[in-house]
């Protein structure tokens, strides 16, 4: 039954150690998929077609690109479990393109902008918002790897960070002076009141429970909008910040990939695409024929 086979292919996900979002959001779209077919199908019985039929109503629902592109993923994924079970000797996803997403137009701040001259308090809320900022725009991390982070991933003789990315892949990426600074300024705030081991979390209200990523993009969104910032407010915001001025100041593109955790330049390409547009900016009001 397909029903059996698709509670097989969760169930494998968990043993390949993918991540529980990505679970749930399989499980969900093999169960909205079977909810379109005969009742009486059988997992022998797919076929591209039927796959193909099901994302056209997709389409016709006008779910995004993003989430048509999951939703071949998937397909293709569930469609190699059954050739691996011997039950379908092709994957029928196989022949199913990944729609083109559109180039995105991502939000960063100069490196004047990244200079915060707000003067700031002295609560913790305060002090963990500043130290997060210079974490995630010192390294490039994403908040969720932020969130994750307990203190022996922090090397300050060495100057750098262990990170457990996406996929469970570790990284290890250099801790700029700055972010340093803020890390030692956080920890001696709060050593009276939580305690700093190392198995403990960086970000915590009692070392053992991590405050959670939406808490620390609350802290950010709230940070950048009071030093006057009117993009979008958010953490990636620093990622794309860290990102850009690495290449804007001659970082190589493969070194910029390594340390943003990417498993393909391609994704990595968009910043160059930003920094080109910004030469031709310049170029533009610079140049007597721009």
């Amino acid at each position: 039954m397909l029903s059996n086979e698709i509670e097989r292919y969760i169930e494998s996900l968990a043993l390949r150690k993918f991540s529980l979002h990505t679970i749930r959001a399989y499980a969900r779209i093999l169960r909205e998929f079977k909810a379109s077919l005969p009742s009486d199908i059988s997992a022998q019985s797919l076929n591209t077609d039927l796959m193909r039929e099901w994302l056209w109503k997709l389409k016709e629902e006008q779910k995004n690109v993003a989430t048509q592109s999951q939703v071949v993923a998937c397909l293709k994924s569930f469609g190699k479990h059954l050739v691996r079970s011997t039950v379908l000797k092709h994957n029928p996803a196989t022949a199913i393109k990944t729609p083109k997403k559109p180039q995105r137009l991502i939000s960063f701040l100069s490196q004047k902008e990244i200079l915060l001259k707000t003067e700031f308090g002295e609560s913790e809320n305060t002090l963990r918002a500043r130290t997060v900022l210079e974490l995630l725009y010192g390294t490039g991390l994403r908040v969720s790897e932020c969130a994750n982070l307990i203190w022996e991933n922090l090397n300050f003789e060495e100057k750098l960070v262990r990170v457990l990315g996406k996929g469970n892949k570790e990284r290890i990426v250099p801790l700029t002076k700055e972010a340093i600074k803020w890390l030692n300024k956080y920890r001696d705030f709060q050593k009276n009141t939580v305690p700093c081991f190392p198995k403990n979390f960086v970000f915590s209200k009692n070392g053992e429970k991590a405050y959670g990523p939406r808490k620390l993009y609350s802290d950010i969104h709230n940070l950048l909008r009071s030093t006057g910032w009117e993009g979008k407010a958010s953490p990636h915001v620093l990622r794309h910040s860290f990102a850009t001025h690495l290449l804007e100041n001659g970082a190589n593109i493969v070194t910029v990939q390594k340390l943003l955790g990417h498993s393909s330049p391609n994704t990595t390409q968009i910043y160059t695409h930003v920094s080109a547009e910004m030469l031709k900016d310049s170029l533009k009001q610079a140049h007597p024929r721009g």
